[in-house]
């Protein structure tokens, strides 16, 4: 039997459609039994907007903080 045309499986398997729903699948059930993965929940969120302080308004109070106490232990 010669290989010229591919079955509708391996036409299936070869699809990014199909990969993409299956993929879909897999993270639908793998989130209803484990809950959801650390990663698809985003970084640390310190940088929201609204008002509150992102990554640089922490680093920038760290580093005050650091001054100040270094300040204090000269004293």
């Amino acid at each position: 039997m010669p290989k010229d045309k591919p079955t509708d499986r391996e036409q299936l398997l070869r699809s990014p459609t199909f990969h993409s729903v299956v993929g879909q699948i897999y993270r639908k059930v793998r989130h209803a039994r484990h809950g959801k993965d650390p990663e698809e929940m985003g970084g640390t969120s310190i940088d929201r907007p609204g008002g509150q302080k992102g990554f640089g308004g922490h680093f920038l109070d760290e580093l005050r903080d650091q001054f100040r106490s270094a300040t204090k232990d000269k004293k």
